[in-house]
Protein backbone atom coordinates (compact mmCIF):
# COMPACT_ATOMS: atom_id res chain seq x y z
CA UNK A 1 0.00 0.00 0.00
CA UNK A 2 1.49 3.21 -0.84
CA UNK A 3 1.11 6.41 1.55
CA UNK A 4 -1.08 7.51 -1.21
CA UNK A 5 -3.41 4.60 -1.88
CA UNK A 6 -7.22 5.52 -2.46
CA UNK A 7 -6.48 8.83 -3.00
CA UNK A 8 -7.22 11.56 -5.93
CA UNK A 9 -4.93 14.74 -6.64
CA UNK A 10 -5.03 17.36 -9.40
CA UNK A 11 -1.71 18.78 -9.88
CA UNK A 12 -1.68 22.15 -11.82
CA UNK A 13 1.13 23.31 -13.84
CA UNK A 14 1.82 19.20 -14.18
CA UNK A 15 3.46 19.30 -17.66
CA UNK A 16 7.49 19.77 -16.56
CA UNK A 17 9.43 20.08 -13.37
CA UNK A 18 7.80 20.34 -9.89
CA UNK A 19 4.73 19.33 -11.31
CA UNK A 20 5.64 16.38 -13.37
CA UNK A 21 8.12 14.94 -10.54
CA UNK A 22 5.26 15.54 -8.07
CA UNK A 23 2.72 13.46 -10.20
CA UNK A 24 4.73 10.41 -11.17
CA UNK A 25 5.59 10.45 -7.35
CA UNK A 26 1.68 10.36 -6.29
CA UNK A 27 1.09 7.78 -9.25
CA UNK A 28 3.68 5.09 -7.88
CA UNK A 29 2.47 6.08 -3.88
CA UNK A 30 -0.81 4.72 -5.08
CA UNK A 31 -3.18 8.04 -6.47
CA UNK A 32 -5.44 9.05 -8.82
CA UNK A 33 -3.80 11.79 -10.09
CA UNK A 34 -5.41 14.35 -12.89
CA UNK A 35 -2.58 16.71 -14.70
CA UNK A 36 -3.61 20.01 -15.58
CA UNK A 37 -1.57 22.68 -17.77
CA UNK A 38 -2.37 24.79 -21.23
CA UNK A 39 0.49 23.14 -23.39
CA UNK A 40 -1.17 19.27 -24.27
CA UNK A 41 1.36 17.61 -25.45
CA UNK A 42 4.04 17.72 -22.14
CA UNK A 43 0.69 16.41 -20.13
CA UNK A 44 0.86 13.31 -22.52
CA UNK A 45 4.12 12.71 -22.23
CA UNK A 46 3.57 12.35 -18.41
CA UNK A 47 0.27 10.52 -19.03
CA UNK A 48 3.13 7.60 -20.40
CA UNK A 49 4.66 7.25 -17.49
CA UNK A 50 1.75 5.81 -15.74
CA UNK A 51 -1.19 5.67 -17.79
CA UNK A 52 -3.24 3.39 -15.62
CA UNK A 53 -3.06 6.42 -12.54
CA UNK A 54 -2.35 9.74 -14.60
CA UNK A 55 -4.49 11.59 -16.65
CA UNK A 56 -4.56 15.11 -17.77
CA UNK A 57 -6.84 17.82 -18.58
CA UNK A 58 -6.23 21.07 -20.38
CA UNK A 59 -6.17 24.24 -17.90
CA UNK A 60 -5.36 27.63 -18.42
CA UNK A 61 -5.75 28.51 -14.65
CA UNK A 62 -6.44 32.06 -15.63
CA UNK A 63 -9.79 31.19 -16.72
CA UNK A 64 -13.00 30.58 -14.78
CA UNK A 65 -14.34 27.95 -17.53
CA UNK A 66 -11.14 25.95 -17.47
CA UNK A 67 -10.54 25.51 -13.73
CA UNK A 68 -14.41 24.40 -13.27
CA UNK A 69 -13.68 22.25 -16.44
CA UNK A 70 -10.71 20.68 -14.69
CA UNK A 71 -12.70 19.83 -11.51
CA UNK A 72 -15.54 18.47 -13.55
CA UNK A 73 -13.26 16.33 -15.25
CA UNK A 74 -11.67 15.00 -11.45
CA UNK A 75 -15.23 14.28 -10.32
CA UNK A 76 -16.46 12.50 -14.01
CA UNK A 77 -13.73 10.21 -13.61
CA UNK A 78 -12.80 9.59 -9.66
CA UNK A 79 -16.37 11.17 -7.95
CA UNK A 80 -13.73 12.78 -5.60
CA UNK A 81 -10.91 15.04 -4.76
CA UNK A 82 -8.54 14.81 -1.75
CA UNK A 83 -5.68 16.72 -2.90
CA UNK A 84 -5.04 19.67 -4.64
CA UNK A 85 -1.44 20.69 -5.29
CA UNK A 86 -0.98 24.51 -7.07
CA UNK A 87 2.03 24.21 -8.82
CA UNK A 88 1.33 26.29 -11.67
CA UNK A 89 2.48 29.73 -11.70
CA UNK A 90 4.05 32.28 -13.86
CA UNK A 91 7.63 33.01 -13.30
CA UNK A 92 9.38 36.18 -14.13
CA UNK A 93 13.38 36.53 -13.89
CA UNK A 94 13.64 40.54 -14.46
CA UNK A 95 14.94 43.80 -12.66
CA UNK A 96 11.86 45.51 -11.30
CA UNK A 97 12.88 48.55 -13.39
CA UNK A 98 12.69 47.02 -16.45
CA UNK A 99 9.23 45.37 -15.98
CA UNK A 100 5.82 45.95 -17.72
CA UNK A 101 2.74 46.60 -16.25
CA UNK A 102 1.51 43.56 -18.43
CA UNK A 103 4.23 41.30 -17.00
CA UNK A 104 3.30 42.62 -13.71
CA UNK A 105 -0.52 41.43 -14.31
CA UNK A 106 0.66 38.03 -15.30
CA UNK A 107 2.17 36.80 -12.80
CA UNK A 108 0.16 38.29 -9.60
CA UNK A 109 -3.21 37.07 -11.89
CA UNK A 110 -1.47 33.65 -12.17
CA UNK A 111 0.35 33.04 -8.98
CA UNK A 112 -2.01 34.76 -6.25
CA UNK A 113 -5.36 35.76 -8.10
CA UNK A 114 -6.15 32.65 -10.08
CA UNK A 115 -5.00 30.05 -7.26
CA UNK A 116 -6.97 31.26 -4.94
CA UNK A 117 -9.83 30.92 -7.36
CA UNK A 118 -9.08 27.43 -7.89
CA UNK A 119 -9.08 26.78 -3.99
CA UNK A 120 -12.68 28.35 -3.83
CA UNK A 121 -13.96 26.27 -6.28
CA UNK A 122 -12.19 22.91 -4.80
CA UNK A 123 -13.13 23.60 -1.63
CA UNK A 124 -16.38 21.79 -1.59
CA UNK A 125 -15.16 18.82 -2.91
CA UNK A 126 -11.64 18.62 -0.73
CA UNK A 127 -14.35 19.67 2.53
CA UNK A 128 -16.46 16.82 1.38
CA UNK A 129 -13.11 14.51 1.57
CA UNK A 130 -11.35 15.97 4.45
CA UNK A 131 -8.78 16.49 2.23
CA UNK A 132 -5.99 18.77 2.09
CA UNK A 133 -3.90 21.57 -0.53
CA UNK A 134 -0.64 22.33 -1.11
CA UNK A 135 0.74 25.11 -2.49
CA UNK A 136 4.34 25.13 -4.74
CA UNK A 137 5.62 28.92 -2.99
CA UNK A 138 9.32 29.72 -3.02
CA UNK A 139 12.58 30.69 -1.16
CA UNK A 140 12.14 33.91 -3.08
CA UNK A 141 9.32 34.53 -1.18
CA UNK A 142 10.84 34.51 2.25
CA UNK A 143 14.49 35.75 1.84
CA UNK A 144 16.39 38.27 -0.15
CA UNK A 145 20.13 37.35 -1.88
CA UNK A 146 22.22 39.05 -4.44
CA UNK A 147 19.97 41.68 -4.41
CA UNK A 148 16.51 39.30 -5.01
CA UNK A 149 18.10 38.03 -7.90
CA UNK A 150 15.92 39.89 -10.22
CA UNK A 151 12.76 38.02 -8.93
CA UNK A 152 11.41 41.11 -6.43
CA UNK A 153 8.37 40.81 -8.49
CA UNK A 154 7.83 37.12 -8.60
CA UNK A 155 8.57 36.88 -5.17
CA UNK A 156 6.54 39.37 -4.08
CA UNK A 157 3.56 37.18 -5.48
CA UNK A 158 4.86 34.05 -3.54
CA UNK A 159 4.86 36.30 -0.61
CA UNK A 160 1.36 36.31 -0.92
CA UNK A 161 0.57 32.31 -1.36
CA UNK A 162 2.41 32.35 1.81
CA UNK A 163 0.22 34.71 3.47
CA UNK A 164 -2.79 33.02 1.84
CA UNK A 165 -1.85 29.72 3.20
CA UNK A 166 -1.35 30.84 6.62
CA UNK A 167 -4.63 33.14 6.49
CA UNK A 168 -6.82 29.67 5.48
CA UNK A 169 -5.06 27.42 7.86
CA UNK A 170 -7.86 28.37 10.55
CA UNK A 171 -10.85 29.13 8.32
CA UNK A 172 -10.28 25.43 6.33
CA UNK A 173 -9.09 23.29 9.41
CA UNK A 174 -12.76 24.48 11.14
CA UNK A 175 -14.44 22.46 7.50
CA UNK A 176 -11.67 19.14 7.97
CA UNK A 177 -9.05 20.55 5.33
CA UNK A 178 -5.44 21.09 5.59
CA UNK A 179 -3.47 23.67 3.84
CA UNK A 180 0.34 23.97 3.52
CA UNK A 181 3.12 24.87 1.07
CA UNK A 182 6.43 24.13 0.16
CA UNK A 183 9.15 26.70 -0.54
CA UNK A 184 11.84 25.57 -3.40
CA UNK A 185 15.25 27.04 -3.89
CA UNK A 186 16.86 27.02 -7.18
CA UNK A 187 15.33 24.13 -8.63
CA UNK A 188 16.79 22.51 -12.21
CA UNK A 189 13.78 23.49 -14.40
CA UNK A 190 13.75 24.71 -18.50
CA UNK A 191 12.99 28.32 -17.23
CA UNK A 192 15.27 28.30 -14.29
CA UNK A 193 17.93 27.37 -15.72
CA UNK A 194 17.78 29.15 -18.53
CA UNK A 195 17.55 32.54 -16.93
CA UNK A 196 20.40 31.23 -14.89
CA UNK A 197 22.92 30.43 -17.41
CA UNK A 198 22.56 33.50 -19.26
CA UNK A 199 24.25 35.20 -16.07
CA UNK A 200 28.33 33.98 -15.53
CA UNK A 201 28.84 32.71 -12.97
CA UNK A 202 25.62 32.87 -11.47
CA UNK A 203 24.81 29.35 -11.51
CA UNK A 204 28.24 28.46 -9.44
CA UNK A 205 27.19 31.15 -6.96
CA UNK A 206 24.06 29.55 -6.23
CA UNK A 207 25.68 26.15 -5.56
CA UNK A 208 28.17 28.07 -3.29
CA UNK A 209 25.55 29.76 -1.41
CA UNK A 210 23.89 26.23 -0.76
CA UNK A 211 25.23 23.81 1.57
CA UNK A 212 24.28 20.52 0.23
CA UNK A 213 26.25 21.95 -2.45
CA UNK A 214 23.93 21.63 -5.69
CA UNK A 215 20.50 22.80 -7.63
CA UNK A 216 17.78 21.04 -6.63
CA UNK A 217 16.23 18.48 -8.62
CA UNK A 218 12.16 18.77 -9.15
CA UNK A 219 11.62 15.31 -7.25
CA UNK A 220 13.27 16.89 -3.93
CA UNK A 221 10.38 18.69 -4.12
CA UNK A 222 7.80 16.68 -5.00
CA UNK A 223 8.84 14.33 -1.90
CA UNK A 224 8.18 17.24 0.56
CA UNK A 225 4.90 18.00 -1.34
CA UNK A 226 4.26 13.94 -0.90
CA UNK A 227 5.14 14.31 2.35
CA UNK A 228 2.47 17.05 3.29
CA UNK A 229 0.12 15.76 1.19
CA UNK A 230 -0.48 12.40 3.02
CA UNK A 231 -1.79 10.98 6.22
CA UNK A 232 1.75 11.40 7.64
CA UNK A 233 1.03 15.14 8.14
CA UNK A 234 -2.60 15.08 9.15
CA UNK A 235 -1.83 16.96 12.39
CA UNK A 236 0.23 19.52 10.00
CA UNK A 237 -1.28 22.54 8.72
CA UNK A 238 -0.73 26.74 7.52
CA UNK A 239 3.29 25.79 7.83
CA UNK A 240 5.55 27.04 4.69
CA UNK A 241 7.86 24.76 4.78
CA UNK A 242 11.33 25.13 2.58
CA UNK A 243 13.09 22.67 0.51
CA UNK A 244 16.54 24.38 -0.54
CA UNK A 245 19.53 22.15 0.12
CA UNK A 246 19.28 25.05 2.96
CA UNK A 247 19.78 27.92 0.69
CA UNK A 248 18.07 30.25 2.97
CA UNK A 249 20.86 29.35 5.80
CA UNK A 250 23.62 30.53 4.05
CA UNK A 251 21.85 33.44 1.70
CA UNK A 252 19.42 34.33 3.88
Amino acid sequence: MGMLAGKVALITGAGSGIGRATAELFASEGADVVIAARREDPLREVVKLAPDRISYVPMDLTRDSDREAALGAVLDRHHRLDILVNNAARQLWKPFVETTDEEIEEVYVTNLIATLKLIKVALPLLESSRGNIVNISSTAARYVATPSDCLSVYGASKAGLNQLTRALAPELGALGVRINAVAPGVTAGEYAMAQIAAIPGHLEALVSRTPLGRVGEPGDIAKMVLFLASDQADWVTGQVVDSSGGWQVAAG
